[in-house]
């Protein structure tokens, strides 16, 4: 496998001037030896995920799962810090995503909002930048951008949003050119720091000079994502080590600012521009302003020449920041605070340690790999996490931007149900802090706009938020998502939180909130039967007629209202306590007498098992996840027997969502993995055991085979990735889930459903 297996990159943080420290040599010993053991690793998940086809419940092998195995089909690695996002192409060895907001949609565009239609997307301010390097003297010398250099290597550092890539360029590819990107996590601002080292690897001495291209774009994008080059400017500040751009037709200002000393800068275009002085071995030529509104301009800084004698090393630091206000002067102020005089490869090494600090162990029984996955899906969570000030502080995107594919099927958007996977991950795996924030956020965002659609006020959103916390309902021609899971699952959020040793004082200020709008709720929705009434559920079928009495949300409302009840306990709330226990048990007992064929599988609705066909649905094996069926009995068995008979995929390795045949619900769903590779296990049975260990070993090959993201789809065929990448709560958190505590929770309101008895052995099915 290509990238992640390269066995003579050194990933580890950079080392200072005097030497690298004790525990950053540490760290570089052992990336080396778990990048060098990767190679047998990959042969040895390749055997294993052919097997995989062979292995399950009464499902006849498939062929042509032998030609697949983990594999690189996605080029991009992203960095963020909740304040904005960037993101790096392998393919084409530049940065070219810098999203002003880390989320899609700010807030709705109209006053008083439109329901279903109108929002202001964020913009991407990058068209590309980048470093490069002249090296030699006089007629010898020459110049390299870093976008017309192979591409060695590239990658995060584990458990970081550093993204690093590794190069060679000069004459004889004779300097070694690392470089460092990240949005600073200590930084309460949208910004984004890029470090470079050049390495003299030749024999002779060398006199080099670093230079770094800024090509943003700030001209009118007519309410769209991508703005033009049209009308821009660029200024220099006489008092701090920046330029700044700005365009008449758009709001905000670019800064972009030296973090190391700096020999020149230009902002001239043409044949005088950065890029063309560069590729003519030229000085830049500090002519630091435009003429008035130029089109198209890219600034560019140049570090001083120095001369390297072999096994020497220069460094540059730039920073980028962007400020929404026309003085940029404070924001280029805070981040010239944040470096604090730092050479360039400590800014580095600062950031590395500040992850490092956060994380928490990976559970002990991970071997390397899986544990550089396990930290790395942790980093994505955190850089998911959006912490501008406002009313979205605190929610949780369900991927970062900008993945594969359409520009409208981006999921930079905080739904309930991804979000919920998210937080459940972060109290799991100790980070107690996002968890709550997360929480806190939906408690707070403000009570739903679709009170005519639940049927009383409520509090968390029926499909999902704006960046600034206004609830979203998701409108198509069908009509808008109401989508009553949300409900269940940020109950089952905040129970796990609280287990894992949240702040129950905090939780106690909530609870009046919790209590009245969001459990009570879930208990005015139960219908008739028991269960709840109809929705648009998981895989949003919309309204209008759309919506079905769906068995997930009706697991997730008696999931949900048996961790109120433990919540009520908790804070010393009996009566509340019994009224919510009785409640989930009824529901968590009446989803299992009427959502089950003659078979016991659990199926998609009420109405399709009336159909009698198109009703499997991987969904449903969250009735082993979430406790609702006894995981060695008839109903697990059946609906496990269900998904894995019949929505397997072509590669025979992954799942589809469900059966109803369309082209997204017909892909390799990485979620529902990532969900029934526990489920399998916990039924005892050995052949479901080796398959959850194949599924394992396919999903986890496949993640550390593209830079530890886990893709919201898989081709069902060849396994190449599709869709959002990296999936944050379907993915990073669904697997932090699986490999910490195992994924399945223990009887809901302390006991199992009671079955249905199973048919006559006549009876033909």
């Amino acid at each position: 496998m290509p990238g992640r297996f390269s066995a003579t990159h050194a990933a580890a943080a950079p080392a200072t001037a005097g030497g690298a420290s004790p525990a950053t040599a540490r760290r570089a010993a052992r990336a080396t030896a778990r990048r060098a053991s990767r190679a047998a690793r990959a042969a040895a998940l390749a055997a294993a995920v052919v097997c995989a086809a062979a292995i399950g419940a009464g499902a006849a092998p498939r062929p042509a799962a032998a030609a697949v195995a983990p594999h690189r089909s996605f080029e991009r690695l992203v960095t963020g810090n909740g304040w904005a996002v960037a993101s790096y192409d392998r393919a084409t060895r530049r940065l070219d995503t810098f999203l002003e907001h880390p989320f899609r949609f700010f807030a709705p565009r109209d006053d008083p909002p439109d329901l279903c239609f109108g929002a202001d997307e964020s913009r991407d301010l990058l068209y590309d930048t980048y470093f490069g390097v002249r090296a030699g003297a006089g007629a010898a010398a020459r110049g390299d951008w870093l976008p017309d250099a192979p591409l060695d290597d590239a990658g995060y550092l584990p458990g970081t949003g550093v993204v690093y890539t590794d190069q060679h360029v000069g004459d004889g590819r004779a300097l070694r050119v690392r470089t460092w990107s990240f949005m600073p996590m200590g930084l309460d601002a949208p910004a984004l720091v890029m470090v470079a080292r050049i390495d003299n690897e030749g024999a002779a001495a060398l006199p080099v000079s670093p230079y770094v291209l800024f090509n943003f774009h700030l001209g009118d994008a007519a309410g769209g994502r991508e703005p033009s080059a049209d009308a821009e400017e660029v200024a220099p500040d006489p008092t701090r080590p920046a330029l700044y751009e700005y365009s008449a037709q758009s709001a905000g200002t670019i800064a972009y600012v030296a973090l190391a000393p700096l020999a020149h800068r230009t902002a001239a275009t043409g044949a005088a521009s950065a890029y063309q002085a560069l590729l003519a071995a030229a000085d830049l030529d500090d002519a630091a302003a435009t003429a008035g509104p130029t089109f198209d301009v890219a600034p560019g800084f140049q570090g001083p020449q120095t001369t390297l004698a072999p096994g020497a090393a220069a460094t540059f630091a730039a920073g980028v920041v962007w400020a929404l206000d026309e003085d940029a002067g404070p924001d280029v102020d805070a981040l010239v605070a944040w470096a604090a005089g730092r050479a360039p490869e400590d800014l580095v090494a600062g950031e590395t340690a500040d992850w490092a600090a956060w994380q928490t162990a990976p559970p002990a029984e991970l071997d390397p790999d899986a544990a550089d996955l396990w930290l790395q899906s942790a980093a994505f969570l955190r850089m998911a996490q959006v912490r501008e000030t406002g009313g979205g502080f605190g929610q949780i995107l369900a991927s970062l931007p900008p993945g594969l594919g359409d520009p409208a099927a981006q999921w930079n958007i905080a739904w309930v149900r991804d979000m919920a996977y998210a937080t459940v991950a972060l109290a799991r795996s100790g980070h107690l802090a996002e968890a709550r924030d997360a929480l806190r956020f939906q408690v707070l965002a403000g009570p739903g706009r679709h009170v005519a659609e639940v049927g009383m006020p409520y509090r968390i959103s029926v499909t999902r938020y704006f960046g600034n916390g206004a609830e979203e309902s998701d409108c198509n021609a069908s009509g808008p998502n109401i989508e009553f899971d949300g409900f269940g699952l940020f109950l089952w959020a905040l129970g796990e939180y609280l287990r894992a040793g949240g702040d129950v004082e905090e939780a106690r200020t909530w609870w009046p909130t919790v209590r009245d709008e969001v459990a009570d709720v879930l208990v005015s929705l139960v219908d008739a039967d028991g269960t709840l009434r109809a929705d648009s559920s998981i895989w949003e079928v919309h309204w209008n007629g759309m919506e079905r009495r769906f068995t997930y949300s009706s697991l997730a409302a008696a999931r949900g209202l048996c961790e109120a009840a433990g919540v009520a306990e908790a804070l010393g709330e009996a009566a509340d306590a019994a009224r919510f226990a009785a409640a989930g048990a009824g529901v968590r007992d009446a989803v299992v007498a009427t959502r089950t064929d003659p078979r016991g599988a659990l199926g998609q609705s009420l109405e399709d098992l009336v159909a009698g066909y198109g009703y499997v649905d991987a969904a449903a094996v969250e009735a082993v996840g979430w406790g609702i069926v006894d995981p060695g009995a008839r109903v697990a068995a059946a609906t496990i027997a269900a998904v894995t008979d019949n929505l397997t995929t072509a590669s025979g390795l992954g799942f589809m969502r469900n059966d109803d045949g369309a082209w997204y619900d017909s892909q390799e769903w990485v979620f529902v993995g990532l969900r029934l590779e526990p489920a399998l296990r916990a039924t005892g049975d050995a052949a479901l055991a080796a398959r959850a260990d194949a599924l394992r070993a396919w999903l986890e090959g496949q993640a550390l085979a593209n830079d530890f993201h886990f893709s919201e789809l898989h081709d069902p065929a060849d396994g190449d990735y599709e869709g959002s990448i990296p999936m944050v709560g379907f993915g990073a958190g669904a697997y932090l889930i699986a490999r910490s505590g195992g994924g399945v929770l223990g009887p809901a309101c302390g006991a199992y459903a009671a079955e249905p008895a199973a048919p006559p052995a006549d009876a033909g099915v």
